[in-house]
């Protein structure tokens, strides 16, 4: 059965990620290591923050390596790896950093081998093998000439192209005492020379670089481990392949390995317990390893797995399940390399011919024949090839033919000093033997048999192995045990906390009850309130309504006593009239007119004010109008006075509007009288204005004859000017007179408004 060339498919990107993590690692990078998405962003705060210098450089490179070596070679990914190269080629290049231009090269190769573009890659790196080896700089001279080396393939003069370049970078490192590098490249020549067929020259190159890694107490040796399994798998050595395949397990859980690489270290586990005939266990690892690769989404290593799960399930008499599993799986993933491509067909030919279903066998038969005269003679996998074809001719009984590929598989087993391979070899030849009736000879081969088989698994190797995996089992119960045992503490403190938190609810809860009490009784005392306030509202509500039809009542009575005042004051005017027919006297009939103009001076006030919405004020501009044009209109004087006013929009109320108007009929009816005698012809200017903000001015003036010489109008027994005074005092106002070519009279008092106020009040309540 295929074995260790079972896990080759997985190597080409396995080596790559290797690569990219051993150089993350490596101390000639100085910019911290990107391994998670916390690390990427705080270099790219870090990045973004500096200034141009050498460390940033190695940040940029940092940051394009992380997302170079991000699972599935997406295309975003690699152009955004590509631009970080770009910024750090320019800064790089800007400082004359002749390493960082170096790195930056070899980076952008990688970027662009990724990407499928072989030839432009090899031109890069090309292009920075030469600039390193013109600044004769050692270090990256040697990591151009190893990631060259990723290249090329696993398998024939690709193969010896890979190992000549990590040979190249082996030699400058050492040159350099780069103790870390040159560990790194002892471990991939160990790793391709195992590949390569030569398991015994690739442990000895493991073991170079263990000791460089051990020399800089290097911890993360699972990978040497790994490869260390893998080369003693080959040899045979099952001891020593358990021994170093429980050591990278144990390496990568104390250093949280999640990467690609912790499948690799179980598969090579399941691969050691597979030949140590432990298939159940075998099965669980391999089981395993495909979930991971199948969480790295990588086809080749799921492929490679699968067909691992399906050889163990044939030899646990499980042919439909393994054969079946790994026909679904090639169909969703078909083979891409040579050896993949050659392992198929060799695992369907042995299952079948294990069931002796050799009708099914036949095709997968043919493919292995195609591939045996196709590969070069000392291509390891002719090894797995003699083996299915050796047991076809022993089926159909082609002895003589048989022995030509039992000694060529003998003569590279040898070669290859593949113990393992030599042992089943001689079981197949003991059968050869047996039945061409050969005892001498079958007897021989078999003692082979059991000399190669006790050597792999002697009593000793066994009880060493035993004591291995009871150890590794052991130490891994007692990690199991202490991670229980800190979840039962993290379980006690959960409780603990749980308990806290119960008590600090409950507690919450009482509180916000209370709140919801206190809040409860503050609404119900509030609703009392309303209710209370909503009750006195209403009786404010019918007392304003109570009110305000009282002082419509009120308006309405007031309106009423106006218009009945003006009206008996124009009775007792027409009662004068009627009385004035009656009298000769001139005296007696002057009186009356007089009365006359003075009850209506106090009727149109009356008049005005029930006609307006305004019952306390009235407008002096227009009483003053009115006033005037009666008394024109009165004294008929046939227009040889004229009268000029001058009056502003003054209301005043009925207490102060009476005794003004009064004033204005004494005043104007002696101007008319007496200030233009024989008929001539005069002017008469009055003026009503608001002076000071609160004090209002009447001034009468005329350009007639004016007051007699000596005329003192406190010692006046007229009844107009004693009206006049009077009416004055009344106002609480200040009466003056004089002669300025004509008579001035000036009237000045202070102006009120009680009634209006007390009004405006009444109505506002």
């Amino acid at each position: 059965m295929f074995q260790l060339k079972s896990m080759r498919p997985v190597l080409i990107s396995l080596q790559a990620l290797m690569l990219i993590v051993l150089l993350l690692m490596s101390g000639l990078v100085e910019a911290q290591e990107i391994k998670t998405k916390s690390a990427l962003n705080e270099a790219l705060v870090k990045a973004a923050g500096t200034e141009n210098t050498t460390k940033k450089v190695d940040v940029l490179l940092n940051v394009g390596t992380y997302y170079l070596s991000l699972p599935g070679e997406l295309k975003v990914d690699l152009s955004i790896a590509m631009r970080y190269q770009a910024q750090a080629f320019a800064i790089a290049k800007q400082l004359k950093f002749f390493q960082g231009i170096a790195k930056a090269l070899v980076l952008q190769a990688d970027i662009i081998r990724e990407s499928g573009n072989k030839l432009r890659s090899e031109e890069l790196y090309n292009q920075a093998i030469s600039y390193a080896g013109k600044f004769k700089l050692i270090n990256e001279l040697a990591g151009a000439y190893s990631a060259k080396g990723q290249l090329y393939g696993n398998e024939g003069i690709e193969l010896d192209k890979k190992i000549k370049y990590n040979e190249q970078a082996l030699k400058l490192y050492r040159q350099a005492g780069n103790k870390l590098e040159e560990g790194n490249s002892l471990n991939n020549l160990g790793d391709y020379y195992n590949i390569k067929g030569n398991a015994s020259y690739a442990i000895k190159l493991l073991d170079s670089s263990l000791m460089a890694y051990h020399a800089i107490r290097f911890k993360a040796l699972q990978g040497i481990y790994n490869n260390l399994c893998i080369a003693n798998n080959s040899l045979g050595n099952l001891a020593q392949a358990l021994k170093y395949g429980l050591l990278a397990e144990k390496t990568a859980d104390q250093l949280g390995d999640t990467t690609l690489q912790r499948s690799s270290i179980k598969n090579h586990l399941g691969l050691t317990y597979f030949n140590l005939r432990n298939d159940p266990k075998a099965l669980e690892y391999w089981f395993e390893a495909a979930k991971i690769a199948g969480k790295y989404k990588d086809p080749n290593y799921i492929l490679t797995l699968v067909a691992n799960m399906a050889t163990v399930l044939v030899r646990m008499k499980r042919f439909e399940e393994g054969t079946s599993i790994l026909i679904k799986t090639i169909k969703k993933f078909p083979p891409q390399d040579v050896q993949m491509k050659l392992r198929i067909p060799y695992i369907l030919f042995n299952a079948y011919y294990d069931i002796s279903d050799y009708a099914k066998a036949e095709p997968y038969y043919k493919q292995l024949l195609k591939f045996h005269h196709e590969l070069p003679k000392d291509d390891p996998n002719q090894i797995y090839l003699y083996r299915s074809i050796i047991k076809k001719m022993v089926h159909e009984k082609q002895y003589s033919a048989d022995t030509i590929y039992l000694k060529a598989h003998e003569k590279q087993s040898l070669e290859q000093k593949n113990l393992l391979a030599l042992s089943q070899l001689y079981r197949l030849w003991y059968a050869v033997d047996s039945a061409q009736n050969k005892p001498w000879a079958a007897i021989a081969h078999y003692k082979n048999f059991k000399r190669l088989s006790d050597s792999i698994s002697n009593n000793e190797k066994t009880k060493q192995m035993a004591g291995l995996e009871i150890e590794y089992q052991t130490e891994k119960k007692d990690k199991d045990i202490a991670l229980l045992n800190q979840k039962n503490q993290l379980q006690k403190i959960r409780i603990k906390n749980d308990g806290r938190m119960q008590s600090l609810f409950i507690g919450g809860l009482i509180v916000v009850i209370l709140v919801a009490g206190l809040i409860y009784n503050r609404y119900r005392l509030k609703k009392k309130s309303n209710l209370v306030l909503e009750q006195k509202q209403k009786e404010i509500n019918e007392q304003n309504k109570l009110l305000l039809k009282i002082l419509d009542e009120k308006e309405w009575l007031l309106r009423e006593i106006h218009h009945r005042v003006k009206n008996n004051l124009q009775i007792v005017i027409s009662l004068l009239n009627t009385q004035s027919a009656y009298l000769d006297n001139d005296d007696a009939l002057t009186a009356i007119r007089n009365s006359q103009n003075r009850m209506h001076a106090m009727s149109l006030i009356h008049q005005k004010l029930y006609q307006s919405d305004n019952l306390a004020e009235i407008d002096m501009d227009w009483y003053i109008k009115e006033l005037i044009d009666y008394m024109v209109e009165c004294f008929s004087t046939d227009r040889k006075i004229r009268f000029e006013l001058r009056t502003e929009s003054i209301r005043l109320d009925v207490a102060q509007a009476v005794p003004l108007g009064l004033i204005l009929n004494e005043a104007i009816s002696n101007t008319i009288k007496y200030a233009f005698p024989d008929g001539k012809n005069g002017k008469v200017d009055i003026s009503f204005l608001l002076t000071d903000g609160a004090y209002c001015e009447l001034r009468i003036a005329d350009n007639g004859v004016g007051l007699p010489d000596g005329f003192d109008a406190d010692y006046s027994e007229s009844l107009g000017m004693s009206l006049m005074t009077g009416l004055t005092s009344q106002l609480n106002g200040e009466i003056k007179m004089w002669n300025d070519g004509g008579l001035i009279l000036d009237i000045k008092f202070k102006k009120h408004n009680e009634l209006a106020h007390n009004a405006t009040q009444l109505i506002n309540n």
